[in-house]
């Protein structure tokens, strides 16, 4: 079951026998017998890689749920709630490279200092059990809070644009207005986050950094996250539009694979991240309006 999962989230049996010091041959040895043993396929092989199918998906759910209560079983009775380590795999939107995570990282860092961070940033909702993540910080119009999902704040975004662009073409003042504008529109966004209005836009982009970049030199309008506006390249080239009509406000989740049991490391996160609520709040209410 170790090396099995080891082959998911290394991505291949030659990634997997790197980590786990055995060879190539011994690794597909375990999982066929594995595969034997339960009478079914769990991997589908190419020359190129190896994925999970449905069965497999849902026997690596389970080998990750058992595997971790044994993790916490060798620790010894009484000790599950020892400090976390390891490696944490994380997954979020492209614009969190920004002070604000930077800041939160390194206080869960100070923190659990024995936990070593593998974070990968994504604009798309990428499969954690394909890609061998742990975690992912997603923002969404709304989600069912569980033991798997938390929430963490509700995301304050704005209509922007930088002086020169208003000066060149207006400031928009209804939806009617935008119809007239060069907008700056993230793909990613499903359309309840958009708004019809969005639907003949100049630009379609898939990186919410490039949007505010673009928006910044004069390219259009565009719909981002307060949270960049206090990054010294923004502060003083964009400015708030403000519409006739509210814009929606999704929410920041943290979530993790469908489990009954977290090891030590992905529950301190998820608690961690779940209580930066207030002190986000806060910084984002200093954006410029």
């Amino acid at each position: 079951m170790r090396v099995f999962r080891q082959v998911v989230e290394s991505g291949g049996f030659t990634a997997a026998a790197t980590v786990l010091e055995m060879s190539v041959a011994m690794v597909s040895k375990h999982v066929l017998h594995l595969e034997n043993h339960l009478g079914l396929r769990l991997l589908n092989r190419t020359s190129r890689k190896v994925a999970l199918n449905e069965p497999g998906a849902r026997y690596y759910e389970r080998c990750c749920e058992i595997l971790d209560q044994l993790e916490e079983a060798e620790n010894g009775v009484g000790k599950v709630m020892e400090k976390p380590s390891g490696t944490l795999r994380i997954t979020g939107p492209t614009w969190f490279s920004n002070r604000f995570f930077a800041r939160a990282l390194c206080e869960y860092r100070r923190l659990y200092p024995e936990v070593t961070l593998d974070i990968s940033l994504n604009d798309a909702f990428v499969n954690l059990v394909d890609e061998g993540l742990d975690v992912a910080l997603r923002v969404m119009q709304k989600a069912e809070v569980s033991p798997t999902t938390r929430y963490v704040i509700t995301m304050d975004f704005a209509l922007v644009a930088s002086h020169e662009y208003l000066q060149r073409k207006g400031r928009p003042r209804s939806a009617e207005d935008l119809e007239h504008h060069e907008l700056l529109v993230y793909s990613y966004y499903p359309k309840t986050l958009q708004g019809s209005f969005w639907d003949k836009p100049g630009w379609r982009l898939n990186n919410t950094t490039l949007i505010a970049q673009l928006a910044a030199e004069g390219a259009g309008l565009a719909v981002l996250p307060r949270l960049l506006f206090d990054e010294e390249a923004f502060r003083d080239q964009l400015e708030v539009v403000d519409l006739d009509f509210p814009l929606p406000s999704p929410s920041l989740y943290v979530v993790t694979h469908g489990r009954r049991h977290f090891s030590p490391r992905v529950r301190s996160f998820m608690d961690f991240f779940a209580t930066l609520s207030a002190p986000i709040c806060q910084r984002q209410a200093g954006g410029p309006g």
